[in-house]
């Protein structure tokens, strides 16, 4: 009875030692993404939405997935605004550091990626069109501008 136990423990132990298996991407192109980005929580130092885009289209290159097959979308608004603003209207908006993300913003959007505000965020915090980092695109209102990509498509993430 001790060697089947024996046997039957070391069988365990040596499977559970191996390595598990990688699942792979298997939806290769016309990926589409939005995420909505409602704080300017930071991570690495830059905005998370900003962050996790880069490490996201980073994955599906590293992946073989062309760049011209990610569609990706970040819907900013509420606190979120003052990720994709100047130093300016940040200190208006209460956040007395310089904004951090001018290098990886213009490094997404050059890679295609769609980095929106909200209009309605930006008239209620009094943030003019011209304090917008380069590159940003308003849409009419962050609700619909969601509701109209995930009814063409695209997976939704919320970042908080």
């Amino acid at each position: 009875m001790k060697p089947l136990l024996y046997t039957l423990l070391a069988l365990t132990l040596s499977s559970s030692a191996a390595e598990p298996e990688v699942i792979p991407i298997q939806v290769r192109e016309n990926l589409r993404i939005v995420y909505q980005v409602t704080d300017d929580a930071a991570h690495d130092g830059v905005n998370k939405g900003l962050f996790y885009a880069r490490k996201l289209i980073n994955t599906y290159e590293k992946q073989g997935i062309a760049a011209d097959q990610v569609h990706l979308h970040l819907v900013y608004h509420g606190t979120g605004i003052a990720a994709v603003v100047n130093d300016a209207a940040r200190k208006r908006l209460g956040v007395d550091a310089a904004n951090p993300n001018g290098e990886i913003l213009a490094e997404i959007i050059k890679r295609g990626v769609q980095v929106e505000l909200c209009e309605n965020t930006m008239q209620q915090k009094g943030v003019k069109p011209t304090e917008l980092m380069p590159g940003v695109k308003l849409v009419v209102g962050a609700f619909p501008r969601l509701i109209d990509l995930q009814l063409q498509g695209f997976a939704y993430i919320k970042f908080e």
